[in-house]
């Protein structure tokens, strides 16, 4: 089993269905959600992050409990609150998320939550623009993880998961310039790439992005599948169908641990994005952000 590192920001979430009822509570975070898929494909996975102690924090350890991820590079901060999302569906194939975020106790991070033993044992480090989109000490901690990772020669995934609530276009693009260059995957969607390059094309999209120092490049194309380019060349893979309601939220942080473990293994990039898009549409088949991902014993439905 590999040890993938990851940190970020845990929130709570209420789903309300199209009636305006609520329907479920759980817990949710682009990067908590990758750490999940990691865990459940069979890996290790350990989250960084900070918590309070209200009830929503416990419904967060509770998860990191149930879904066997390391939380002791989870730091306490009592008196503090967790974030929260609540998701409305609208329709079969929209949902409108509204975020409450601002104080959370992540949004504390600081590089002082890390040092460089905490990754000793790693084979991978995760990371999203998220967390550096936080505040500044998020940010610098976003960007001493990178670094340190690099430095070691420890592989590391970015998705850039733009939040235009919380980072404009020129903050995105200035947060993946001071990482890029130590970045061996970075994972995107459609807008993304074009928010980073310019481009309308994903393949002169990834094109680009190669340019700046990554060893492969995923853009994610929604319905149309995914791009994935390296040194090799660029190849293309199909989504996988699946019929509606849809629940988009969370499709990219599956894709993101589908294609982690997926290259962990050492399957080859075609590989890698099958793995990743079913991953992806597993989640999308279930309300919740991570609820639907699968367990190893289903990676044989994989090939089907």
């Amino acid at each position: 089993m590999a040890n993938v590192f990851t940190l970020g920001e845990a929130l709570a979430t209420f789903f309300v269905d199209a009636g305006g009822e609520p329907s479920m509570v759980a817990v949710a975070g682009a990067e908590l959600n990758t750490a999940v898929g990691v865990a459940r494909l069979g890996h290790r996975s350990s989250w960084m992050s900070r918590l309070g102690d209200d009830a929503f924090a416990g419904l967060v350890r509770a998860t990191l409990a149930a879904e066997g991820i390391d939380d002791r590079f989870v730091r306490a901060a009592p008196g503090e609150k967790t974030g929260l999302i609540v998701k409305q569906r609208l329709s079969d194939d929209l949902v409108r998320s509204e975020h409450y975020r601002v104080g959370s106790a992540a949004s504390g991070l600081t590089a002082a939550d890390f040092t460089a033993d905490d990754l000793a044992d790693v084979d991978l480090v995760h990371v999203s623009c998220i967390t550096a989109s936080l505040g500044e000490g998020p940010r610098a901690l976003f960007e001493r993880v990178v670094h340190e990772a690099a430095g070691r020669g420890i592989p590391v995934s970015l998705d850039t998961n733009h939040r235009p609530q919380l980072i404009d276009d020129a903050g995105l693009r200035d947060a993946v310039d001071d990482v890029i260059e130590h970045v061996d995957t970075l994972l995107c969607n459609e807008d993304e790439a074009r928010v980073l390059t310019g481009l309308d094309d994903a393949e002169e999209a990834v094109a680009t992005l190669l340019a700046r120092g990554p060893r492969t490049v995923v853009v994610k194309l929604g319905r149309h599948g995914a791009v994935a380019g390296d040194a090799a060349g660029v190849r293309r893979s199909p989504a996988v169908e699946i019929p509606p309601p849809h629940h988009p939220v969370g499709a990219g942080d599956a894709f993101a641990a589908g294609w982690i473990t997926a290259v962990l293994e050492g399957l080859p990039v075609d590989g890698a994005l099958r793995r990743a898009a079913w991953c992806a549409a597993r989640v999308v088949a279930d309300p919740g952000d991570h609820t639907g991902f699968p367990s190893r014993d289903r990676l044989a439905e994989v090939a089907a």
